[in-house]
């Protein structure tokens, strides 16, 4: 063998033991690959595939950072691969490190612009930034490029459900399903838009279609009971923490401005005109969102905590500088899992994705170490209970909060019948409760 044969072998495996390795990767043998990829590393520093493979692997299997470090890896050995930049983008993307990963699929397309791909993820990106005008700009390069690109035309539907262009919605969330139709996301989508244009019979197929896909789809079965008048206990976690996550960048300005939505500053009028002391003390916010209530009432408190599912909402609420102490947790589960001494438990337009309250009554009862006030908005309804209204939020009635303090040991002081805000231009009614316990 020559020397330059013996150097070529010493830089690159061959094709026999490249293969071995995809082989294990493609059947799910993770392990074994790993321990191979980890192997040519070693042998091979310079070739990129392996550790392509292995920043693959450790993604997959849950290790996020290393995962990211080997990407970056990949990049530094084969800086004019666009495929290791679009990758290491789209690994910075899903950690919520937006403009790293902008940067990185930026670089992608000045490569590859040939490539749909790139334009695609770099407007997943853009979207999740909230700088949606561009996301529809990459979204439609890479349709231009391959006017089969399902994923492109759903993510386009996406951005302009948010922005209440719900006929573009529509038509490109249609297009998806007749490129795909078992992309059963697509239905879900379609079915939503449907909602807010109020066409629930049509709304209704398409839950069903997307269950007919996809059985344990939570979203879907929570709008499919919503629209078929079957009251749920509560909305699942993963379509409450989604719904919030899409709107965190324009959730204020949707909310507030279009919406008039003024119940925090409603609320703290009240109870700082009540209150008898100095300060309200130590107040939790239960469902904290972009911190619009921390906003009006953090000067009346010595601590205020909030506690919200939405990351992105959370993300929100950290840069105004309000809260002692953001957590991300669901409501049920962090009262489930701690002991209080707060002086104030307030949640506003939170209850609608919560059906049965008597958790949420007992809990802080019970956990709670000293006497305190519970403060919260609802969605009226004429009934006796909750429901499950076809917007797939809650309505609670008054007889039902009342139970409720009767069962757990509240005394109602305070309930304000107002509306909270305006949906269609229609404002919706609701009630404000301040309770003592």
């Amino acid at each position: 063998m020559s020397s330059k044969n013996q150097n070529t072998n010493f830089e690159y495996p061959s094709n026999s033991q490249i293969n071995d390795l995809l082989e294990h990767y493609q059947t799910g043998r993770f392990e074994d690959a790993e321990k191979i990829a980890i192997n040519f590393t070693k042998k091979y520093p310079k070739h990129i595939f392996a550790w392509k493979i292995l920043s693959v692997i450790m993604w997959q299997t849950g290790r996020k950072s290393e995962g990211i470090k080997f990407s970056m890896k990949t990049v530094s050995l084969s800086p004019n691969d666009d495929e290791s930049h679009s990758n290491l983008g789209v690994m910075l993307q899903e950690q919520g490190r937006l403009e790293e990963s902008e940067e990185s699929l930026i670089n992608a397309i000045s490569l590859n612009s040939k490539n749909p791909k790139n334009h695609y993820n770099l407007g997943v990106t853009l979207k999740k930034l909230g700088r949606l005008q561009e996301a529809i700009l990459s979204n439609e390069r890479a349709i231009s490029l391959d006017s089969y690109y399902f994923k492109a035309y759903n993510n386009l539907g996406d951005i302009f459900k948010i922005l209440g262009r719900l006929e573009e919605a529509k038509f490109n969330f249609k297009k998806v399903i007749s490129l795909k139709p078992n992309y059963f996301q697509a239905h879900v989508n379609l079915g939503a838009t449907l909602v807010d244009m109020e066409s629930f019979d049509e709304a209704t197929l398409c839950f069903k279609d997307a269950i007919s896909l996809n059985p344990e789809h939570s979203k879907a079965k929570h709008m499919l009971a919503a629209l078929t008048g079957k009251t749920t206990f509560t909305a699942p976690q993963e379509y409450v923490e989604d719904l919030f996550d899409d709107y965190a960048l324009k959730f204020e300005n949707s909310l507030v401005t279009n919406l008039e939505y003024k119940i925090p500053k409603i609320l703290t009028e009240i109870i700082i005109k009540d209150n008898k002391e100095n300060s309200l003390g130590s107040l939790i916010d239960l469902g904290c969102g972009t911190g619009l209530l921390g906003e009006e009432i953090k000067k009346h408190c010595d601590n205020i905590v909030g506690i919200d599912l939405s990351k992105r909402m959370l993300d929100q609420a950290k840069k105004k500088n309000i809260y002692n102490k953001l957590i991300k947790e669901d409501i049920s589960s962090y009262l489930s899992n701690n002991y209080f001494d707060f002086d104030y438990f307030i949640s506003l337009d939170v209850f609608i994705y919560i059906g049965d309250l008597s958790d949420i009554f007992r809990l802080i009862k019970s956990r709670n170490k000293k006497r305190g006030k519970l403060a919260f908005s609802v969605e009226n309804y004429d009934g006796e209970s909750f429901f499950l209204e076809q917007t797939g939020r809650y309505s609670h009635s008054k007889t039902y909060i009342e139970n409720l303090c009767e069962k757990f040991g509240y005394r109602l002081i305070k309930l304000k019948q107002l509306n909270l805000r305006k949906e269609k231009n229609r404002y919706i009614s609701g009630a404000l409760y301040i309770l003592e316990f």
